[in-house]
């Protein structure tokens, strides 16, 4: 493979002028997902959305080479060369896109290595949002963002992970009283939806939830950034949600913010947040706020 940045980006182009319009993800099996840990970069397609393969942005070459000069020492320590894998998912007709890890594909590519460790995860497509509001029967919603709220406290109060799940299995950490909240909500005919930027698989996320006991509606992993740049993408995504849920809470660590579907106005509720009682603060201010629309 080419060694230099002008032979890389030649193959770059390659790659994506090949690709493009053509490939389209698809889900991978638990068994691959388990089993496959490397591929060879020939199977590794970049991603037409990730910066890196923006003209006006691209790669930076200063990181390629970064991380080209810690593969080929490790590799001549006989070592591990790269020890993080790629987050990947399936695409058809073959192989496996790049989610995150683009600068370490290229330093692969550039440093000889053939075979590069990766982790697929089966990321939030639009068909998966269309099937969980299919097969929701209720009008009303509440979201919870799982990098900044659900796996996050300030105190430091996290639930206790079930004997039955291994904290190397699940190392993510739910905050004390989430899935009382859950629990709550959906005693009140809400579904619960939790978002993340992250490459986390959606069953990774289902099956963590299921060693709190809680279920959860909506799972959006890694999407937003993939329809960030795509205004048609969201369009149409925000129009099936206007169109199912009457009312959506959003719940954050310092905010509680509530909207009725057609509507401008919402209401708006502080969160103390030097309270411990994060949870049983967000039920009352809800019973409350419910209570005060019926008087």
């Amino acid at each position: 493979m080419a060694e230099s940045g002008t032979g890389f980006m030649a193959y770059l182009k390659s790659e994506l002028e090949k690709y493009s319009g053509v490939y389209v993800p698809v889900k991978a099996s638990w068994l691959e997902c388990l089993l496959v840990n490397s591929a060879p970069y020939s199977k590794l397609h970049p991603n037409p959305s990730d910066e890196f393969c923006i003209d006006k942005v691209g790669p930076s070459f200063r990181i390629i080479d970064e991380y080209a000069s810690k593969f080929r020492a490790a590799m001549g320590r006989d070592g591990v060369a790269i020890e993080e894998p790629l987050d990947v998912e399936k695409v058809r007709p073959d192989g496996y896109m790049i989610l995150n890890g683009h600068h370490r594909w290229a330093a692969a590519i550039v440093s000889g290595i053939d075979r590069i460790p990766i982790r697929i995860v089966n990321i939030t497509q639009l068909a998966d949002i269309e099937k969980m509001l299919r097969k929701s029967v209720r009008t009303k919603r509440v979201t919870f963002d799982l990098d900044e709220v659900v796996f996050a406290s300030e105190d430091g109060s996290f639930e206790a992970v079930p004997a039955s799940a291994p904290a190397s299995k699940f190392p993510e950490k739910v905050r004390l009283g989430v899935p009382a909240l859950f629990h709550y909500f959906h005693s009140r005919d809400y579904d619960v939806w939790v978002f993340t930027s992250k490459y986390y698989s959606m069953d990774y996320i289902k099956k963590l939830f299921k060693k709190y006991s809680v279920d959860v509606d909506g799972i959006v992993t890694g999407f937003g950034r993939k329809v960030a740049g795509d205004k048609d993408v969201k369009k149409q995504i925000d129009s099936l949600i206007e169109r199912k849920y009457e009312e959506t809470i959003s719940v954050d660590n310092e905010m509680i913010v509530r909207t009725i579907s057609g509507s401008k106005d919402f209401d708006q509720y502080e969160i103390d947040t030097k309270n411990q009682k994060w949870s049983a603060q967000v039920m009352k201010i809800l019973e409350e706020a419910a209570a005060n629309e019926e008087k």
